[in-house]
């Protein structure tokens, strides 16, 4: 019996430096990457002050970026991960108001955190979603940034929290999860004007890049990406929406059920998709339908 206990102490502590030894490699790989540089050159973007311009930019803000799903309704921030062995991660004030950084921010500040995940100090942002923010035209950039500048001032001091666990690096590591958005974002991209926008298979493609729907559905759109432990579906033609119709399209988005009357969970930001215009939804329907469909395996 000693002996079995013995072993099963050795075992057990064989197992804890094995676990504590991995541990220590995650954060020696991953510390130096969270904590670099990324010094980047800001091109200037026409910030539009016109009232059509700035409605632009407020629906880009809420329906497409989803900014107010981490910010907050009135983008006055919050606290959006709280989990130590996960992630600890707050989003900053975006308003004027006291403790915010609207007040404070270039139009170089912005183009910079939005368009390429970096702070003004040149240190990469953690999760926001910059991968996707990249592809925003200039004309819709702009607009972006007009209506952010003229958000109501709300006070509200948000701690700043950028504490990262064990769980989140290694995810990290291996590829299922844009802690560090600013490596993702192609410095060398050619960003366009503008993008026409209507009811076309094109502008549906840059409604589903520019609205990230790629990060958590991945790149082929053929999902499986666990987001808060649900995994995201198959929008390709191999998958569930295969049977599905335009107006069950539309249903889902607007009302967040599914055509056999299920809810769909609120991980899926459908509520703040659901103001998109019925043009919009026509377009991402229109690239739902064109992309390569992705059957899962039996």
């Amino acid at each position: 019996m000693k002996k079995i206990l013995k072993w099963t102490g050795y075992i057990v502590a064989g197992l804890l430096i094995l676990v504590v030894l991995a541990v220590g490699t995650v954060y020696a790989i991953t510390s130096p990457r969270l904590n670099k540089s990324y010094p980047t050159q800001v091109n200037a973007v026409a910030i539009p002050s016109d009232p059509a311009s700035i409605e632009r930019g407020r629906h880009l803000v809420r329906a497409v970026a989803k900014c107010g799903d981490c910010h907050g309704d009135n983008l006055s921030g919050g606290s959006v991960m709280d989990a130590a062995v996960f992630a600890k991660l707050t989003a900053p004030n975006l308003t004027s108001g006291k403790g915010g950084i609207g007040s404070t921010y270039t139009d170089a500040d912005w183009i910079r955190a939005i368009r390429y995940g970096v702070r003004r100090d040149g240190k990469p942002l953690i999760f926001m979603p910059s991968e996707a923010f990249q592809h925003f035209s200039d004309s819709d950039l702009g607009a972006i940034i007009a209506f952010l500048k003229t958000v109501p001032p709300a006070d509200m001091t948000v701690p700043p929290a950028r504490s990262v666990g064990p769980i989140a690096r290694m995810i990290y590591l291996v590829g299922g999860f844009p802690l560090i958005p600013a490596e993702l974002v192609d410095r060398t991209k050619h960003r366009v004007a503008q993008v026409a926008a209507g009811p076309t298979l094109e502008y549906g493609k840059y409604l589903a890049q520019t609205g990230g729907c790629m990060g958590c559905h991945l790149p082929t759109l053929a999902g499986g990406g666990d987001i808060n432990g649900v995994k995201s579906t198959n929008l390709t033609p191999g998958g569930p929406l295969k049977s599905w119709t335009e107006a069950d399209f539309f249903n889902a988005i607007r009302n967040g059920t599914r055509p056999d009357g299920t809810k769909i969970s609120e991980v899926m930001p459908w509520k703040s998709m659901s103001t998109l215009t019925d043009d919009e939804l026509r377009a991402m329907w229109l690239f739902l339908r064109s992309v390569p469909p992705v059957t899962p395996a039996d």
